[in-house]
C-alpha cells in the first residue's frame, strides 16, 4: 500500500500531496480504491502534459477529465483530510502548467497557459472545455492557414469572442477569468504574431 502512493517525484508540492494521501488513508478518510482512482487520474494528467508538443493541437479535454475525477474522489474524503488534499491539489495544479521554453512567451502562448490553468482550477462543463480547446486550436492554426488578411482577422475575432463568452459563462475563479480576458486583449487584431500587410 505504501508503494501505491510512493511515486518518486522531485516536486515538493506533489510529494506533500502524496504524503497527505497516505495520512488520509491512515486516518480512514480515504480508501485504497479511492487512492487507486487518484493514481490513475494523476497518471493521465501527467501523460497528457507529456504528450503536449509545441505547435501541436492543444488538448484540454483529457487533463480536464482527469482533474474532474480527482475532484470527485476528493469530495468524498472525510474532513479535515478533504480540505488538506484539496489545498495540496490546487498547488500541484499550479505547478503542472505547461513547461516554459527558452523562447520568449508570445501573447498566444500566455493565453494557452492561462486557459489551461483556468480549466484546471475552475469548474467548467465538458462542453465549455471543448469550446475553449476548439477556439484555442483555431487561433493556433491561423498563422499557417494561408487565408487572406481579412479572413484571418474575422477568424481571430470569432475565436477571441468564443473564448470570452465561454470564460464569462463558465464557473472559473475570477482571477483566472481576468487573466484570460487580459490575454485576449493582448492578442490584439494582429493575432499574437501576425502583422498587417501594407
Amino acid at each position: 500500500m505504501a508503494a501505491a502512493v510512493d511515486a518518486p517525484d522531485s516536486n515538493p508540492a506533489t510529494e506533500k500531496f502524496h504524503q497527505d494521501i497516505k495520512t488520509a488513508v491512515m486516518n480512514g478518510s480515504l480508501t485504497i480504491p479511492q487512492v487507486k482512482e487518484l493514481q490513475a487520474s494523476l497518471a493521465a494528467l501527467k501523460e497528457s502534459k507529456a504528450a503536449q508538443k509545441p505547435g501541436a493541437p492543444l488538448d484540454l479535454v483529457t487533463p480536464y477529465g482527469a482533474v474532474s475525477k480527482i475532484k470527485a474522489v476528493m469530495a468524498t474524503v472525510k474532513q479535515p483530510d478533504r480540505e488538506t488534499l484539496e489545498q495540496d491539489f490546487q498547488v500541484v495544479v499550479a505547478n503542472k502548467q505547461p513547461t516554459a521554453s527558452a523562447e520568449p512567451e508570445t501573447p498566444g502562448k500566455k493565453l494557452g497557459k492561462d486557459v489551461y490553468l483556468a480549466v484546471m482550477r475552475g469548474n467548467p462543463t465538458e462542453a465549455q472545455v471543448q469550446q475553449l480547446q476548439q477556439s484555442l486550436n483555431s487561433l493556433q492554426s491561423l498563422k499557417a492557414s494561408g487565408e487572406g488578411k481579412l479572413q484571418q482577422f474575422r477568424s481571430l475575432k470569432q475565436a477571441k469572442s468564443e473564448i470570452e463568452q465561454t470564460m464569462n459563462a463558465g464557473s472559473f475563479r475570477p482571477q483566472d477569468r481576468q487573466a484570460v480576458l487580459d490575454d485576449l486583449n493582448a492578442l490584439g487584431p494582429q493575432g499574437g504574431g501576425m502583422r498587417r500587410g501594407g
